[in-house]
């Protein structure tokens, strides 16, 4: 029995870190920023699935951790439990480093480096992300840009980028404009500026901020990007533009050539009566708009993606026997789809690929 005890001290002396095969695996987590000395979520080692009292029959158990970040954990075994658990030993920074995988050993009496250390257990360690990185635009803090008053509508005029360090949820990001306006739209997903309604004889210009949000929680903004547009004006011919009230509109109002239609109604016609239909044109998905006169002071509309006009208020031929509309065609496919090397052919007279003008005469006679 002697000799068997002193055999066995031998055996230990010699085996200095001993390795078995098919240890055990546990799996836990902790949110990055933690403070010290936090808890691994999710890891509790029972002290019988080590089968720790095979390894040091006769004295107390130590436990000690082995593996590259090592260093940022203790172990410690709960008593009263029966468990092995760990601590962090110091914050993480996921974007550092995201898991670690470590050797749980068992050393008997001390875990002084002469010490035998048995390896029971593997453990692995992720640690998860917390939205603590605020997203940022690839852009300069103000952006210029100069758009012609006839660029097709949805047309893309800017495109933004941003990142996020984060990951997950706290790294999708959503694009926003403030104010909102019916001209511009921002895709919340893409951050592609989009040209959503006719900017045709504007004067002043167009300013929007837009700034980048992720979906973590609590939500973080990025800093604001501002975009300011400046409409440019497709010139005419001065000698096109004849009367006095014309010579006060944009000469842009009035394109030539332009297509005239005349058109004779009674003055008893009801609201809402069907006149005439100005599609199909030359474009295959068409947006209509009435230019002159203003959609609140004109009896008849325009729709804007079937080209009917309809009556919207009585007409009378004594006070106005004669009625003028100029509507603006424009092509929804936008101009980026037209071929650069074809742009020019497309404009014949000086007029632009995607837009045409027509002036429905509309009389109202008994």
């Amino acid at each position: 029995m002697i000799w068997g005890v002193l055999l066995f001290c031998l055996v230990i002396s010699a085996a200095g870190y001993q390795t078995q095969g098919r240890l055990p695996f546990f799996h836990g987590h902790i949110f990055e920023n933690s403070p010290a000395a936090s808890k691994v979520n999710g890891l509790s080692i029972p002290v019988k699935r080590i089968n720790a009292q095979k390894w040091c029959p006769l004295s107390g158990l130590h436990f000690k951790l082995f593996g590259n970040g090592s260093e940022n954990f203790r172990v410690f075994s709960h008593h009263k439990r029966g468990n092995v658990l760990l601590k962090t030993s110091r914050v993480l920074d996921r974007e550092t480093r995201s898991e670690y995988l470590l050797s749980v050993g068992l050393c008997c009496q001390t875990c002084a480096s002469e010490s035998v250390v048995f390896e029971v257990a593997l453990v692995k360690v992720d640690v998860l992300d917390t939205n603590d990185h605020e997203p940022t635009l690839l852009s300069a803090d103000s952006v210029q840009i100069s758009l012609d008053d006839t660029t097709a509508l949805r047309s893309v005029v800017y495109r933004l980028e941003a990142f996020d360090e984060d990951s997950g949820n706290n790294a999708e990001l959503r694009y926003t404009a403030v104010p909102k306006n019916g001209s511009f739209y921002v895709v919340p997903k893409t951050g592609e500026v989009l040209l959503v309604d006719s900017i045709l004889g504007l004067l002043s210009t167009i300013k929007l901020y837009i700034y980048v949000r992720d979906h973590g929680w609590p939500p973080l903004t990025s800093k604001a990007v501002l975009v300011i547009v400046s409409p440019k004006r497709w010139m005419t011919r001065q000698a096109d533009l004849v009367g006095p009230e014309r010579a006060g509109r944009s000469p842009r109002a009035l394109l030539e050539p332009s297509t005239v239609f005349s058109l004779n109604v009674t003055e008893d016609i009801g609201v809402g009566s069907f006149l005439m239909s100005l599609n199909p044109t030359r474009f295959q998905s068409a947006a209509y708009e009435l230019i002159y006169p203003e959609s609140e002071s004109s009896p008849v509309t325009v729709g804007r993606d079937s080209g009917d006009i309809t009556v919207t208020r009585r007409l009378d031929r004594e006070t106005e026997p004669f009625l003028e509309l100029t509507v603006k065609i424009q092509d929804k496919r936008g101009v980026l789809n037209i071929p650069p090397s074809t742009r020019a052919q497309v404009r014949p007279c000086n007029i632009p690929p995607p837009l045409l003008s027509f002036s429905p005469q509309l009389s109202a006679l008994r």
